[in-house]
């Protein structure tokens, strides 16, 4: 698939995470500021992290690649018991790739493989003053479901409000078969 910046295009690969790339992956983690890792649901930098993620077969992982190194992250993890048809996302673009369309690519690829595995709603946890990131999942199609004042705190111990967006991912997927998302998020299995 193809990011753009309004300057030039890049070429980026959407793919499944795999044993190969743990250490390429925390050397990205490694690069993204402390500032944007404090608001993670886990310590990505501490040992086993990574390797637990390709451990359980429920997750699933994506990287993006833009010339051939990690540049952004992506996952589907679902719920468990009665929210087993739930599943949440996680985004994480490279501070030198924002702003280019690589979070859409991987919030697209993300709604593919909740389809594949059979989860019908998802939702993502968004600092509520990232407007920017609230903006790309509005306009796939999310919708503010939840708002958690004071709910999380940076690495100064400041609160933060804490915005849930949700879809449907029917719903979404019939807007991407639409627009002829789906077949591009899925060709080749890479993007």
């Amino acid at each position: 698939m193809t990011a753009r910046d309004g300057r030039r295009r890049t070429e980026v690969e959407v793919r499944a995470l795999t044993a190969g790339d743990i250490e390429a992956l925390r050397a990205f983690f490694e690069r993204v500021p402390e500032g944007d890792r404090t608001f993670f649901r886990e310590d990505v930098l501490r040992p086993g992290v990574i390797e637990r993620w390709l451990q359980d077969p429920d997750e699933h992982r994506l990287i993006a690649l833009v010339d051939s190194e990690i540049a952004g992250h992506g996952a589907v993890i679902p719920g468990v018991g009665w929210s087993r048809h739930v599943g949440e996302v996680r985004l994480v673009v490279g501070p030198d790739q924002r702003g280019r369309g690589l979070g859409r690519l991987l919030a697209q690829r993300a709604v593919v493989e909740a389809v594949g595995i059979g989860v019908t709603k998802l939702v993502v946890e968004v600092a509520a003053e990232q407007e920017a990131t609230v903006a790309m999942f509005t306009k796939l199609g999310f919708e503010p479901e939840g708002l958690f004042r004071d709910h999380v705190r940076d690495q100064f111990g400041e609160s933060h409000d804490l915005l849930v967006l949700a879809h449907f991912v029917d719903d979404l997927w019939s807007t991407m078969t639409t627009a002829g998302i789906d077949e591009a998020v899925s060709d080749d299995g890479s993007s």
